[in-house]
């Protein structure tokens, strides 16, 4: 390939100027490849040439928003502020580039206008503004995800014979509004930050405000020198955070939910972040504020009561209260956003009750009122994520459009959100589908750089001429992305996130929402075996190797359910110590998921109950349903390997099966080990099941249709009660309900093997529970602990059978549904391919736990069905 720039012929044609554009040149440069960068600009910097208008600043940390590659730019740059303004950040991005001489290989105020890929010749052809054509082997976008601004469509555009101004295109001249009515329509990130600046000069501003913001204070303030030095000096531990984070900085969310503390505690707690500052301070406040609609209300409320505080006027402050999710939105932060409001020169209109009809020659008029300005400002924000791709005509293969192909966003699919099937040799840096818009965007775009650098140094060093995503690879990964953020409140707001800000926009979340540690791991494991989910071609044969393949072991396409790996992230991200180097006591204060398996579902009536039992006695949870009895009823007993776990561990599938399946459920807290070894648990789990009988009247149950269940340990015991119950003649047991269950103490099975760590529950914590359970080895083959090994199974009652795949109990659970079938006993056995131990009491996250409990429900309705009543 011709290094000839005269000739327009280059190895890679980049696309913007900006962070992404600045750094891929420089990589690719220094690998020896011929690359030139094309932006419609005047000069580098991207969003930050466009964007001057007042008070537009950085909303992340000053000292983690830059580049991270290079030590010496790092220590040759020094920060002004927490925030930097602007003028500041854009002098850092010239800094770099004068510092690295990229200019040379930059053309500016020249904007491509369409890139095709040539079929032919295997390459891209590209077409500038001024009709010249360019040809690239890599055609690499480097376009930010907020370069396209969203001018509204309003009647009468033309008429106003004011200054007209957008935030996203400011000029570059200082703008005076001094002595001026200024009209601002659009309170996003652009115009919070604008709003206060312009309301110091305005003889009058007037906010236009369609949807009201959350907004926190950045607490901005100049950075001490010797804290600089110290970041300096241990920036290379600050990185590592920053990469293997959820947002790109080093912090990670408290391990607690807000609904475990107190209103007192959360308040303090709220009160803490709020005078600290900062983007993500609020939401890391709590593990649960982006999943837990309730656990979410708390810091809306709080940020909610701050404003009413702050906003002297009660009316206007009642039109600035937000009423969506906290944090569904990208974070803002303000500098006395909220106080501008008690100026006597800032008047707010709320434009949803009293919408905007038109411009007029002075100015605009709404459906109740007309305004006279000197000069509007429209911050109404961007087509975001998926608008800069439109700007431009590509077309791949076949001559389609990109913008077909994802019929202008309803079918957007990308693999990796770095490239997309049908469009060969094209790579997009911090695309639809990846972290992007939700991550600190310098550590997003170091990393796709480095992987596209990487990706292009191995199609060179194995002399393939064409890389392109399969398309089963990215329905997958667009799959897995639209999973991952329905995990989450992010996608119940209406947001640029969704495309909501733009009329006619298709909704639907367009970034990847499990962090940018996650996606890092799963972007390298994909390179690493050898670029898994693309097609690669040599001259004109397409090779036929296992990367044409999805491997469904272990990568992004993995048989691991997308939001259990997403979960499994989160819970290694928040770290804590392994429960087998804990003490049962510690283990059992920190073995609190209550949060994660969603919000209790009312029933008809729930009662705390001691029953007696051969140990002393033993609590129960009575959950009945709506309407008049006989129910029948469920006995459950809780997981937790007989050494952790209790009641509220089960309450919500618990309360879940009670009004699925119309029947009467009694949880039961039966003796815990080591302080009660075997076969205490099991005694105690049978004496609960002959209560209930002894005493069904008394509690609206129907003595002839009472079922056992559990889940894990309490699945161990549901089956080990079945067997109790043959052997001594009774009570009768219509059907047995078995989750996981623990059926054998052995670690010999395949499953054992296959997942002895990494997916929740693990081998050495099993042996830990083992060995605190059982009093000897000898009591591990006594089928009262070990029910598979049980001589003779028939005459068992019914069962229902469900393992995980990615569980180390799977292949015991499975052997004991065989053995019941083959002794037969009716059986319904169901594996959950992709879930991991743990996941039927987690439905407020895991949409395949709340599919098993509808499972559970719908065998037992049959199982009761088909049993006479008394």
């Amino acid at each position: 390939m011709t290094r000839n720039h005269e000739a327009q012929v280059f190895d890679a044609v980049v696309v913007g100027a900006g962070f992404s554009g600045l750094y891929m040149l420089h990589r690719l440069r220094e690998l020896g490849y011929s690359v030139r960068v094309y932006e419609a600009g005047e000069d580098v910097g991207g969003t930050w040439y466009w964007n001057r208008y007042p008070g537009a600043r950085c909303d992340i940390e000053s000292i983690y928003y830059n580049y991270t590659f290079s030590e010496e730019l790092r220590n040759e740059w020094t920060w002004s502020s927490r925030y930097a303004e602007q003028p500041e950040i854009l002098r850092y991005i010239n800094f770099v580039a004068d510092k690295l001489d990229l200019r040379r290989d930059i053309q500016f105020k020249t904007r491509i206008t369409s890139a095709t890929f040539n079929e032919k010749n295997k390459n891209w052809d590209i077409q500038t503004g001024e009709g010249n054509t360019i040809t690239a082997k890599y055609f690499i976008t480097a376009l930010g995800c907020l370069s396209a601004s969203n001018m509204p469509n309003f009647k009468g555009m033309d008429r106003f014979k004011g200054e007209l101004y957008h935030t996203g295109k400011w000029p570059h001249e200082k703008v005076d509004f001094t002595g001026k009515k200024v009209g601002i329509i659009g309170t996003g990130s652009s115009g919070i930050q604008a709003i206060p600046v312009i309301a110091q000069e305005a003889e009058h501003l007037t906010v236009f405000q369609r949807t009201p913001q959350f907004s926190a204070p950045a607490e901005n303030h100049s950075y001490d020198p010797e804290f600089l030095q110290k970041v300096k000096e241990n920036y290379h531990e600050i990185k590592q955070q920053m990469i293997a984070s959820m947002h790109g900085v080093p912090s990670f969310p408290r391990d607690k939910s807000a609904l475990k503390d107190s209103p007192e505690e959360r308040q303090r707690v709220f009160e803490e972040a709020w005078d600290k500052g900062g983007l993500f301070t609020l939401m890391y406040t709590y593990n649960d504020i982006g999943f837990v609609k309730e656990a979410n209300d708390t810091v809306a409320e709080f940020v909610r009561s701050k404003i009413a505080q702050t906003v002297e006027n009660p009316e206007v402050a009642e039109m600035l209260l937000p009423t969506y999710y906290y944090g569904t939105k990208r974070p803002i932060i303000d500098t006395n956003y909220f106080q501008t409001y008690n100026r006597k020169n800032v008047t707010l209109v709320d434009i949803k009750s009293d919408p905007i009809d038109e411009l007029t020659s002075k100015g605009l008029r709404t459906k109740e009122s007309e305004y006279e300005f000197d000069a509007l400002v429209f911050a109404t924000g961007f087509d975001a994520i998926t608008g800069p791709f439109f700007k431009m005509d590509i077309r791949g293969k076949d001559g389609i459009s990109l913008k077909e192909k994802w019929a202008e966003g309803a079918d957007l699919k990308t693999y990796l959100g770095i490239a997309t099937a049908g469009f060969p040799n094209m790579f997009m840096i911090t695309g639809p589908q990846s972290p992007s818009v939700l991550s600190n965007m310098l550590v997003s775009i170091e990393q796709h750089v480095e992987w596209i650098a990487d990706c292009i140094e191995y199609l060179r060093e194995n002399n393939l001429e064409t890389i392109e995503a399969i398309p089963e690879a990215e329905v997958a990964w667009s799959q897995q992305c639209k999973i991952i953020a329905e995990m989450s409140l992010a996608t119940k707001t209406d947001s640029w996130y969704m495309g909501a800000n733009i009329e006619g926009k298709p909704r639907g979340f367009m970034a990847f929402l499990g962090g940018v540690g996650l996606y890092r791991q799963i972007c390298d494991d994909v390179a690493a075996k050898e670029y898994e989910g693309f097609s690669v071609t040599t001259s004109s044969k397409i090779v036929p190797k296992k990367r044409n393949k999805i491997n469904l072991e272990g990568t992004v396409m993995t048989k691991l359910d997308p939001q259990a790996k997403y979960l499994l992230d989160q819970m290694a991200a928040a770290g804590g110590p392994a429960m087998e180097t804990l003490i049962p006591e510690e283990a059992r204060l920190s073995a609190d998921f209550s949060a994660m398996a969603g919000i209790p579902e009312e029933v008809g009536k729930v009662e705390d109950r001691r029953i007696p039992g051969p140990g002393g006695e033993i609590p129960v949870r009575i959950y009945t349903p709506e309407g008049e009895g006989p129910f029948p009823a469920l006995v459950y007993y809780h997981g937790g390997g007989w050494v952790i776990g209790n009641l509220d561990t089960v309450e919500v599938p618990c309360r879940l099966l009670t009004n699925r399946a119309n029947c009467v459920v009694i949880s039961v807290d039966y003796r815990l080990a080591p302080e009660h070894k075997f076969p205490a648990a099991a005694e105690d789990a049978y004496s609960a099941v002959q209560w209930v009988v002894d005493n069904a009247s008394s509690i609206g149950v129907d003595s002839a249709r009472v079922a056992v269940g559990g889940d894990s340990a309490g699945g161990n015991l549901a089956a080990v009660v079945a067997l109790m119950a043959k052997d001594k003649g009774g009570p009768s047991i219509s059907y047995q309900m078995l989750i996981y269950p623990v059926t054998n103490h052995n670690y010999d099975t395949q499953s054992y093997k296959d997942n002895a760590e990494g997916y929740f529950l693990t081998k050495s914590t099993m042996e830990w529970f083992w060995n605190h359970y059982l009093r000897n080895e000898e009591d591990g083959k006594n089928p009262y602990a070990s029910p598979l090994l049980a001589e003779d199974v028939s005459g068992l009652p019914p069962a229902l059978v469900i393992t995980g795949g990615f569980d180390p109990l799977r292949d015991e659970g499975e052997a004991y549904a065989e053995k019941l079938k083959a002794a037969g006993v009716a059986v319904e056995a169901t594996r959950y391919d992709g879930m991991i131990h743990g996941f039927f009491w987690l439905p407020g996250m895991l949409l395949q736990g709340d599919k098993a409990i509808h499972q559970a429900a719908n065998a037992l309705r049959e199982a009761f069905s088909s049993v006479e009543t008394a």
